[in-house]
């Protein structure tokens, strides 16, 4: 059965000249537990052009997995001391990522989840970002 939840995502990103951006969304989500793993649905509008981008998290203590189906598509996992390939494909084309991640941590309370990533973005071999994203979920 699902939960309704409020769904927190900020994220930082520092490029190679060190320039940094800040990204933070807030929704309302659903979630629920399958065989021993933790699901966050969620969907989000596109600023630019509006279409609506679906996406879930998943996860299980130690990774984290986070699908987005839409205008845009990628499918990112989160393990700490490991690096997964992956396509992000947009309306402008696809970019093939390699996501390392440094940090994954769960914290699970009574009233939601507080999840921390560190990771790095790098294409081909080349460096893109050092990226954190703090995910909080309180149930309503």
């Amino acid at each position: 059965m699902a939960r309704k939840a409020e769904l927190s995502l900020t994220g930082r990103q520092r490029d190679q000249d060190g320039e940094e951006s800040v990204t933070e969304s807030r929704m309302t989500a659903d979630y629920y537990e399958k065989e021993g793993s933790s699901y966050i649905l969620y969907e989000e509008t596109q600023k630019d052009s509006g279409d609506i981008v679906r996406s879930i998290i998943k996860y299980n203590g130690s990774t984290l997995e986070m699908t987005r189906r839409g205008a845009v598509r990628s499918r990112m996992i989160f393990q700490a001391g490991q690096a997964h390939r992956t396509d992000y494909v947009t309306p402008y084309g696809t970019l093939p990522l390699e996501v390392a991640t440094r940090e994954a941590s769960f914290s699970r309370k009574e009233d939601g989840t507080v999840i921390r990533l560190e990771y790095t973005l790098s294409s081909g071999g080349q460096f893109l970002s050092h990226c954190t994203m703090d995910i909080v979920l309180r149930f309503l």
